[in-house]
């Protein structure tokens, strides 16, 4: 059978509550009907006080009177227990006279009430002697069961309603936080199930300062860590599955690539008279796709080539005469500027063919978002142990929707692109001790490319 955790928790409470309040209700009750029999009594015993020492006849007339105040009958007798004085109709006295029962002799206060059955009726009965009244002798008080039932219910019922409603109060209060409890619980165990199913599209609310507000926090972060590693693995699976085909595809086009750009080269050296200017710009262009396919190997092998290293100034060159043949044909224009005066060595890189790669899509991405007829100016500057290398455009930018995970593999904004290009260059920067980031400024796109000079040895 099941049982919740929050009826352990709060059952053997309320319980608990339960057995002290009502024994603390019962024991209240019982000291006030005690206290009560007790002043009830005192009260009495002042009465009897008062007529034993009065110098009046004590005569029935006197007596109803302290009736009347204490609300008890009383019956005074002379010698031979004759009836004196009495609250009492004259056949029930005379049976009481006759009962046995313990008169006080000389305390002058009443003695212990006695219980006495007379017509059908329980009474209580205590007595005194009277000294200083020549015609009675003795007086007793007389206290109806009933009467003493009723004080001791008037008495004993406050504490017990009061307990009650204590218990009643609390069994509901009980009942009011478990159910809140449980309610977080039962939340709480559905949103952990359907994680397991695979589903993060919804968090739980976060409300108070509890434990349980803190469990909620929780469970709201490992599912956005659990929601972050699946979309890791998915893109893991994805690319492991695009490098199969796309490293293969790869390298046969490379292969092919090169075949062309050989035999044009060397069809340049068999026919002299040949247009050089059209063929150049064919070789250009396949040394362009050439160089964006190594960059493609470089993604998608964990393989890495030895390094070879080079200097940022002759990259961009490379890169500019690459580039050269379509910036001239969008109207396109393309400035570099360099550092001024600067010693050579501290444009030196480690790895010349991973950051040509790496630039050469943030260039050619800058010439596809800013073409025809716009700007792309690249800028090199030295900060302290670093080389930063600043790519402008006039275009638009990078879309909204793909702007937070541009760096990721196969994100692109763009119908026809791979989402590739930039993925390598954030990579080849990491690699180098850099960052790669990105910006609007001044309905500019500016890619900031950083990492670290090498100091030669």
């Amino acid at each position: 059978m099941r049982w919740p955790i929050r009826n352990q928790i709060l059952v053997p409470f309320a319980l608990l509550q339960a057995v002290a309040i009502g024994e603390i209700s019962l024991s209240a009750s019982w000291i006030a009907a005690e206290r009560a029999e007790r002043d009830s009594v005192a009260r009495l015993d002042q009465v009897v006080e008062t007529l034993n020492a009065s110098q009046f006849p004590i005569r029935s007339a006197v007596l109803k009177q302290m009736k009347g105040l204490s609300g008890a009958d009383f019956v005074a007798s002379g010698d031979s227990d004759s009836i004196t004085a009495s609250t009492l109709p004259e056949a029930v006295a005379k049976e009481i006279i006759r009962s046995p029962f313990t008169v006080t002799s000389n305390s002058g206060k009443l003695g212990e009430f006695q219980p006495v059955s007379i017509a059908d009726e329980q009474w209580l009965v205590g007595g005194v002697q009277v000294f200083r009244s020549p015609e009675v002798k003795r007086l007793l008080v007389l206290i109806p069961e009933r009467q003493r039932q009723a004080i001791r219910r008037d008495v004993i019922l406050p504490p017990l309603l009061i307990g009650g409603c204590t218990m009643l109060a609390m069994a509901v209060l009980s009942f009011v936080i478990a159910a809140k409890l449980g309610t977080r619980l039962d939340r709480m165990q559905h949103h952990v199930r359907k994680l397991a199913s695979m589903q993060f599209n919804e968090l739980l609310p976060v409300t108070g300062h509890d434990e349980l507000t803190s469990l909620a926090t929780s469970i709201n972060r490992m599912a956005q860590d659990l929601q972050q590693a699946a979309q890791q693995i998915r893109m893991s699976e994805r690319t492991a599955l695009i490098t199969q085909v796309a490293g293969g595809l790869a390298h046969q086009l490379r292969n092919s690539i090169s075949g062309a750009r050989m035999a044009v080269q060397l069809h340049l050296r068999r026919s002299p008279d040949t247009n050089h200017e059209s063929l150049q710009v064919a070789i250009k262009q396949l040394n362009l796709t050439e160089n964006q396919i190594r960059g493609l190997l470089s993604l998608t092998r964990d393989a890495q080539l030895e390094a070879v290293p080079g200097y940022i100034d002759d990259i961009l060159q490379i890169i500019k005469d690459l580039l050269e043949p379509q910036f001239q044909h969008s109207h396109t224009q393309l400035t570099i500027e360099l550092p001024v005066e600067q010693e050579r060595e501290k444009l030196r890189i480690a790895d010349a063919e991973q950051i040509q790669a790496a630039l050469l899509n943030l260039l050619q991405n800058a010439l596809e978002a800013c073409r025809p007829d716009g700007k792309v100016r690249v800028s090199v500057t030295l900060p302290d142990g670093f080389i930063q290398v600043v790519v402008l455009d006039t275009g638009p930018g990078v879309a909204d929707a793909v702007r937070e995970r541009i760096f990721e593999p196969f994100v692109t904004g763009k119908p026809e692109g791979v989402g590739l290009g930039l993925a390598l260059a954030a990579r080849v920067a990491e690699a180098e001790g850099g960052t790669l980031t990105y910006e609007r400024i001044e309905n500019q796109t500016q890619f900031l490319f950083r990492i670290r000079q090498v100091r030669s040895s």
